[in-house]
């Protein structure tokens, strides 16, 4: 199987099927071994199963010590021994000297066993440090004004906000990916995990960590603290502690749906509450901003985190204000004729900054 370009991967619907873990049993063995055949075959696959599914891999098999098989070579090579009595004579000299042999031929094969399994302890010890040190810690970034999409290989999707990142371990392109770190804002659909059968999924954050077997949910990060908010199914918080300086995790607290959960390192419980109107919280991923009697200081925070801008407000009474409204993330122009329309008041952008208020 002639393939020369990452190119003819992503095209062939045989390899996407392999690389999602749908092939048929013949179209995955077929796969195993081309990517196994040679480094060159590994890169290539490696860069195509990164554009099919947005996570990269590297190869974690390693030959496995097989010591029943050992044995049983032993074993049939010393029941030669058997075909010696063909050969054998009457003389006690013959005698002796052909179980002498034989003494010598077991040694030879036990010390033979001996340095077959030093040497697969040996190369298993030097694919395990190989495989450890191939073993990375990929980073998704995004930009302002810039989302991105993780498609992952059991149907989960990530899908991560503008000025964000996730770090991941990387695996096997056909293994689940279950733990990510989060910096900034993403929105998770992760799909079911049978209890007992796949590991549960988990976003760290420096505050704690989210764990779900199967959800839909929001995740941002800030300085201050990590907030949560779950739209369906079921998600469990352990919240981190600076105590004596070391990391520890602290009860478990169990999120509903329509609930919004806020933590941080310092604080001593994780406050859950419940929000009638998540839309708030996740309309982004529609390229949209739903305010819902939302502070000013929301939506500051919304167009400083999306745009990286800084916001100057002229008009200090405007932080009473509560916004209602539906504004579509366009560009930053478009953004602030669509706020000073909501608002009723004039917005506008100069230098580089929005201002809030008359500028005069």
């Amino acid at each position: 199987m002639e393939i020369s370009s990452v190119e003819e991967l992503t095209n062939n619907l045989s390899f996407i099927r392999w690389a999602k873990g749908s092939g048929s049993p013949e179209e995955m063995k077929k796969w195993d071994r081309w990517v196994s055949a040679s480094a060159r075959n590994e890169q290539l696959a490696r860069r195509a199963q990164q554009e099919v599914l947005g996570i990269d891999f590297v190869n974690t098999g390693s030959q496995e010590l097989d010591l029943n098989r050992e044995w049983d070579e032993l074993e049939q090579r010393i029941d030669q021994k058997n075909s010696l009595k063909r050969y054998a004579v009457s003389s006690a000299q013959r005698r002796q000297r052909g179980s002498w042999y034989l003494k010598i031929a077991a040694a030879m094969l036990v010390a033979a066993l001996a340095g077959v399994v030093s040497y697969n302890i040996v190369s298993n010890q030097k694919a395990n440090s190989e495989q450890q040190a191939q073993l990375e810690w990929r980073t998704i970034e995004t930009d302002f004004q810039q989302q991105k999409t993780i498609a992952l290989s059991d149907g989960s999707t990530i899908r991560l906000n503008a000025n964000s990142a996730i770090t991941y371990p990387a695996g096997w392109v056909r293994g689940n990916l279950t733990e990510v770190y989060l910096e900034g804002e993403a929105y998770f659909t992760i799909v079911s995990r049978k209890e007992g059968n796949q590991p549960p999924f988990r976003v760290i954050t420096d505050d704690g960590v989210v764990e779900v077997m199967g959800t839909r949910f929001v995740v941002a990060t800030s300085e201050k603290d990590t907030r949560v908010g779950l739209e369906e199914g079921k998600v469990s918080i352990r919240k981190s502690s600076d105590a004596e300086g070391g990391d520890t995790e602290s009860k478990e607290y169990i999120m509903q749906p329509n609930e919004m959960a806020q933590f941080s390192r310092d604080a001593q419980e994780v406050n859950i509450s419940s929000h009638k109107n998540l839309d708030i919280y996740t309309s982004w991923i529609d390229q949209k901003l739903i305010l819902d009697s939302s502070p000013l200081s929301y939506l500051i925070y919304r167009i400083e985190y999306t745009y990286g801008v800084d916001v100057v407000v002229n008009d200090e009474e405007l932080y009473e204000r509560k916004l209602t409204g539906t504004i579509q993330l366009k560009d930053l122009e478009y953004l602030t004729q669509s706020i000073s329309e909501v608002m009723d008041e004039e917005v506008s952008l100069s230098d580089g900054k929005v201002y809030f208020g008359n500028l005069n």
